[in-house]
């Protein structure tokens, strides 16, 4: 008989052999520039800022595809994502640090938080494509926190793999909850897009924020670009993380993103 409460062998290999995970996402984005002292402000110590501050923000479905570490994956669930463009150490492509990212099932939001320390939060989006046009929202507690209308270009198929990075501060508190447990540790994911469809698109992006999100602070200058996306998204977690000691120095960080749950404290 088995036990709930105590993994099989079994699943304990798998989870021993995993080499990543791979998800299906249909997905709006509005990429823009923003202030170059804001992105200073939020950004980590291990992470380098761009001479062009660049920002993205992704609102669509996600779900898993393929043979899951842990369970048998889930079905499509509400995705957000708030990314700015950084550098780390010496790797070629860019990589994104996400402070805000929103999903609406328990599992997707603990095991991010667990295994990267990635600051999510729960969050629904509403997504809608109707011809050429589609319309997005994120939602918290009722309120729509951001939305994107676009209108999208003709369909411009399959499209070569692109390589980019996702940047993550993982960090933890002791159970006295007023130091950190351990050094801050930078944790970097290659993430490999793979495009069936590809739309670009001219649209608005309005960012309302709410009691507990000040995404109306994030500053937006001059036009947003659009891109609807239909594409598998691999994160193959092979580059080596690195431990940080300036833990007082980090704190700010990880208390401003992970731990808070108001808009201000």
């Amino acid at each position: 008989m088995s036990n709930p409460f105590r993994a099989s062998d079994e699943a304990c290999k798998i989870v021993a052999n995993n080499k990543g995970v791979t998800y299906e996402i249909q997905s709006i984005a509005a990429r823009f520039e923003t202030d170059l002292e804001f992105v200073h402000s939020i950004m980590p110590p291990c992470y380098r800022v761009p001479d062009k501050p660049m920002a993205t923000i992704t609102l669509g479905k996600v779900k898993s595809h393929g043979v899951q570490p842990i369970d048998l994956g889930y079905k499509y669930c509400d995705l957000a994502i708030i990314g700015f463009d950084c550098w780390y150490e010496d790797l070629p492509e860019r990589a994104e640090y996400t402070p805000l990212v929103y999903f609406n099932q328990e599992a997707v939001i603990y095991s991010g938080r667990e295994f990267l320390g990635e600051p999510k939060r729960f969050g629904e989006t509403e997504f809608f494509v109707f011809d050429n046009h589609i319309s997005a929202s994120l939602e918290r507690f009722g309120q729509s926190i951001a939305s994107i209308e676009a209108d999208l270009g003709p369909d411009l198929g399959e499209q070569e793999p692109d390589i980019t990075y996702g940047a993550h501060l993982k960090c933890c508190l002791t159970h006295q909850q007023n130091e950190m447990m351990y050094d801050p540790i930078a944790a970097v994911s290659r993430r490999i897009s793979r495009p069936l469809h590809k739309r670009i698109g001219t649209g608005t992006l309005k960012l309302t924020g709410g009691f507990k999100d000040a995404l109306d602070e994030i500053p937006v200058i001059g036009e947003c670009s659009f891109e609807y996306l239909e594409t598998y998204l691999s994160y193959v977690n092979d580059i080596p993380t690195k431990s940080w000691p300036n833990r007082e120095e980090f704190m700010p960080y990880y208390l401003g993103t992970c731990q808070n749950y108001v808009r201000h404290i």
